[in-house]
């Protein structure tokens, strides 16, 4: 009958120190970074994002071998105009 009154005593809140917020805080920042502005990342970097938030999985694709750049392909940033652009500015020299 009373089960989440139990619940409820043994809840136990976490206070972060200021060091613990700064942390999480650099590490959302390194997350957002990635995930919003980088076109190309490393597999360390896709391990951390995925670590981070298992959902992104799906916003990326593996190229591996086929790019000087990074591992994989980030699908939100990724342009095909800006590729085709620069496929055209190394054919020009």
């Amino acid at each position: 009958m009373f089960e989440w009154f139990e619940r409820l005593i043994n809840l136990k809140i976490k206070v972060m120190s200021e060091r613990e917020i700064y942390e999480c805080q650099q590490e959302f920042n390194y997350f957002e970074m990635l995930v919003n502005t980088k076109e190309y990342i490393t597999k360390n970097e896709y391990d951390f994002i995925v670590a981070y938030d298992k959902t992104e999985k799906t916003n990326f694709s593996y190229i591996g071998d086929y790019s000087q750049y990074g591992d994989y392909l980030n699908l939100n940033v990724y342009s095909e105009h800006d590729h085709e652009k620069r496929g055209y500015e190394m054919e020009m020299g």
